[in-house]
Order: C-alpha cells, then sequence, then structure tokens
C-alpha cells in the first residue's frame, strides 16, 4: 500500500510531480508512492478513489507551481474557491487525517504561499513547513524531502506502543508547567509566542527593549553561527535544536546574548521545550538562561525560539551547553560582533533542513541478501552531521519469499563502526506477510571520529557487508 499521496494540479506541474513520482519511488520502492495518473483504474470514481488512498497514506506532498493559486476555470473563477474542485477536495481531506503528514512542496522557485491568499477551508496548509526542490539540486532536495517526512511515518514499535501512556500523561503535565510559566512571564512581553509559517515562535526582545532580566538593550548585532549548527537528541523521536542565528547587545558591564534556536520534533509524542535544557559556559562559569522559555512541541512539528542569556561585557568566547538526558552536547561561541544587524527577532522561513548538512552514501539500490525465504535490499543511504552524532539512515526493502509471516525488524542490522558493532537507535519493527515486501529505515548514531563504517545484515544465515565511505562534508 502506498504510503506518500502526491497531490498536485496536471496543468500547473505535472511535470515535476512525475519527476518527483520516480526519484521517491527509486529512494523509497516501486508502489510506495500513490499518483493519480498510475493508479486510478478505469471506470473508478476518482473522488471515491482520492478519499480511499487518503486514508491509507501517511504522507501527502503538495505540489505547488506557478499556476497552483491563481488558476482559474472558463468561467476564471479561481478553481481553489469552488468546493468541487479535486485539489482542494485532497488537500481538506489530508488536513482533516490526523495520521496525515501534509507538507507543501515548492517546484519551479516560488515561495510559499501566505495564509491570506488561500480559501478558509486549506488555510492551515500556508503554516506547514514547506520544503523547496530545485532543478539544478533535484537530487538533493528530494533527499532533503525524503528526510524531512522520515520516509513518511514510521510503524509504531512495541516500544512505543507500551511508552504511550506514559508520555500522554507526561505531556499534560509539561501542558499544566507550560500555562503555569506563561502566566508569570514578564509584563512587557519580554519572552512572547507570535504564530507564523514556521510555527509558534518565541521571540527575543527587540533592540531598546527590555529583556527577561529587566534591563534595557542596545541594537543587536549579529555573531557567526558555526558551520555545524545542529544537535541530536539521543534517538530519532527527540527533538533536533538547530541554531540559526545569534546576536549580542552591550550595554555597561553586561552582553545580552540571543540564540535562535528551530526546535523540530519528529516523535510521534510531544515535547518540551525550555530554558532548562541550556547553560553557557564562560571559563569556569556556567551561566543559566534569563528567556523564561517553556513550550510544548506537538508531534511531528516545527517551533522557533530564542535563548537568552546575560554574560559579563568582556565576554567573547564561550560555550553553549544543551543537555540531552544523560549527556551534554557542547557548540563553542564567537561573540565577537560581525558588524551586522542581528536577526534574533526575524522567524527563520527555511524548511526543518535548511541548516543540515547531508551526504549521500550510495548512488544506487543494490542488492544484499537474495535467500530462498528472505531478501534485503539496500535503497538508499545518508548522512546527517551533527554537533554530537553522524547520524546515519539506511533504507531497506524486505522481501518475504517464504509461506509464512516474517518480522522485519531492526535486529538484523549493525553498524561497524571502527571494527565495534554498534546497534541502530530505531529501525523497522513490522510482520510482513507471505510474498510480499516492505520498506523501513534503520538509524545509526555514530560517533563524531569515526573513520569506518561498514552496514551489516544478518539473517537466516546469510551475511551481507556494505562499507560507507562518509564524504568529507559530514566529518
Amino acid at each position: 500500500m502506498a504510503r506518500i499521496f502526491l497531490s498536485y494540479r496536471r496543468e500547473d506541474s505535472a511535470g515535476h510531480a512525475g519527476r518527483l513520482h520516480e526519484s521517491l519511488e527509486r529512494r523509497l520502492g516501486k508502489g510506495e508512492v500513490f499518483r493519480d495518473v498510475d493508479a486510478i483504474r478505469p471506470g473508478e470514481d476518482f473522488v471515491d478513489a482520492i478519499h480511499a488512498r487518503l486514508q491509507d497514506c501517511q504522507v501527502m506532498l503538495v505540489v505547488i507551481g506557478r499556476e497552483w493559486l491563481d488558476a482559474a476555470d472558463v468561467s476564471k473563477r479561481r478553481r481553489l474557491d469552488q468546493e468541487g474542485d479535486y485539489l482542494r477536495q485532497e488537500i481538506v481531506t489530508g488536513l482533516a487525517s490526523p495520521h496525515v503528514l501534509v507538507v507543501p512542496v515548492l517546484v519551479e522557485g516560488v515561495p510559499m504561499p501566505a495564509v491570506e491568499e488561500l480559501p478558509e477551508a486549506i488555510r492551515p496548509l500556508g503554516r506547514r513547513q514547506a520544503v523547496s526542490l530545485r532543478d539544478e539540486t533535484w537530487d538533493t532536495d528530494v533527499d532533503r524531502l525524503v528526510a524531512v517526512t522520515g520516509s513518511s511515518a514510521p510503524t509504531p514499535s512495541t516500544r512505543t506502543k507500551s511508552a504511550a501512556l506514559v508520555v500522554t500523561l507526561l505531556a499534560i503535565a509539561l501542558l499544566a508547567a507550560t500555562f503555569m510559566a506563561r502566566r508569570f512571564r514578564s509584563a512587557d512581553g519580554a519572552v512572547t509566542a507570535d504564530k507564523g509559517r514556521s510555527g509558534s515562535d518565541a521571540a527575543a526582545p527587540s533592540p531598546g527593549r527590555k529583556d527577561g532580566a529587566g534591563t534595557t538593550r542596545a541594537p543587536a548585532s549579529a555573531i557567526v553561527i558555526p558551520r555545524i549548527a545542529e544537535i541530536a537528541g539521543t534517538d530519532v523521536t527527540a527533538i533536533i535544536y538547530t541554531l540559526l542565528s545569534g546576536g549580542v547587545s552591550r550595554d555597561g558591564e553586561t552582553t545580552t546574548l540571543s540564540l535562535r534556536f528551530r526546535f523540530s520534533n519528529d516523535g510521534p509524542f510531544p515535547a518540551l521545550l525550555g530554558d532548562d535544557a541550556f547553560r553557557l559556559a564562560d571559563g569556569s562559569n556556567v551561566l543559566a538562561p534569563t528567556s523564561r522559555l517553556g513550550e510544548i512541541v506537538p508531534s511531528r512539528s516545527v517551533r522557533q525560539g530564542v535563548i537568552v542569556f546575560q554574560v559579563p561585557a568582556e565576554t567573547r568566547k564561550a560555550v553553549l551547553q544543551v543537555r540531552i538526558k544523560n549527556a551534554t552536547a557542547e557548540l563553542p561561541l564567537d561573540l565577537s560582533s560581525t558588524g551586522h544587524p542581528a536577526e534574533t527577532d526575524r522567524a527563520d522561513t527555511g524548511d526543518a533542513l535548511s541548516r543540515a548538512i547531508l551526504a549521500p552514501l550510495v548512488n544506487e539500490p543494490r542488492p544484499l541478501i537474495a535467500g530462498t525465504e528472505l531478501g534485503y535490499s539496500l535503497t538508499r543511504a545518508t548522512a546527517r552531521r551533527f554537533v554530537n552524532a553522524i547520524r546515519i539512515v539506511v533504507t531497506v526493502r524486505m522481501t518475504n519469499r517464504g509461506r509464512f509471516p516474517q518480522l522485519f525488524g531492526s535486529g538484523a542490522f549493525r553498524l561497524l563502526v571502527d571494527g565495534q558493532a554498534t546497534a541502530p537507535v530505531d529501525g523497522p519493527n513490522q510482520a510482513v506477510a507471505s510474498s510480499s515486501d516492505a520498506s523501513g529505515d534503520v538509524v545509526f548514531d555514530v560517533p563524531t571520529s569515526a573513520q569506518t563504517v561498514v552496514l551489516r545484515v544478518t539473517d537466516w544465515g546469510a551475511t551481507a557487508e556494505v562499507p560507507f565511505s562518509l564524504p568529507t562534508a559530514v566529518r
């Protein structure tokens, strides 16, 4: 059953939709992407077929080209404004389906339409993070798109199901804590939330206003953001922290440091975003933030926020510490001014991977194990560089040729990192029926110092190994 639904208007982007369909199936496997031209049988009711396919899909990609917004019928009425328009019906159904992740995909260099330009019925689409596909960097952009969607929503594992009740109760408690935190925020709105295209955004105080500590700031100057500025959670369900911009304003003996972050929650449950995760080491002095940030980041969503520190005016070097469970990731910062105005007051409009350092590890699919009962093939592999890890995502297709269902799980996979066997941090966990197949992502986090990496697959007495060469870009 197809996991990804392509929504597009033929007159607008049929060519790009066809190319995207082929690109996705090369990465995810044949039959994983639904496109009306290929999948609706002659004589089948179009509307019924679209709705039925959407019930089974986990991701809807809305392809937006130059004519998407203003396409009109023969009476010059905009088609998106008509309730019977098939594209509008697709989007309405997708947005109303809680199990479907809806992602706008921009082609031909078009910007994301503003919320007010959309009909009321599909305005939530304007608040979704968009991904741009450019002709000149098509393959790289499609890799980013696949990573954004996580090859669609993962099949819930036994571990995930058993934790659902606990996490739900925790989310309720966090919501209550967030409500109380908001009640005690400063009266002039030093830490506020606004709703923009990139979602909830906890903003820094503007130049000349008071910050969270009650001190008047001078106009802020930008600082240099390190090339590697993403911090990974301890597994794929944890938040990814991306440093987007930074600024300093010096006033007497105090410097106000503001750091704008993007927080990406790809997991199935809400997560807490707050000051407690951050510290700033100024020599032997460790400082806590003064921003009073406390937000819930919903499942499969992106938020932005600004963390504020008060540091001694003479400070030019510091280390940002981000606490992740029992570990701490450290990001050195140069607090010297670049001479340019800071942009921490403005939300970044890039998608969830706009600052990611990604590199492909394989150029084409390859077989792994070809047994009489089970077969495995490698369809794609990518590496993503974080401050604290290199995350390797391997997409594998399992084929069950036997008469009985077989488990497609992460236990068959190991990554040999400098000769040391490493288990996945996440992977598939599903039964594959007889005479059928399934695809899944196997995820490994390896140290940034890793030199040699080899994928090992072992099942039914057979073993296959594929060495990966880590590109310079992710080292």
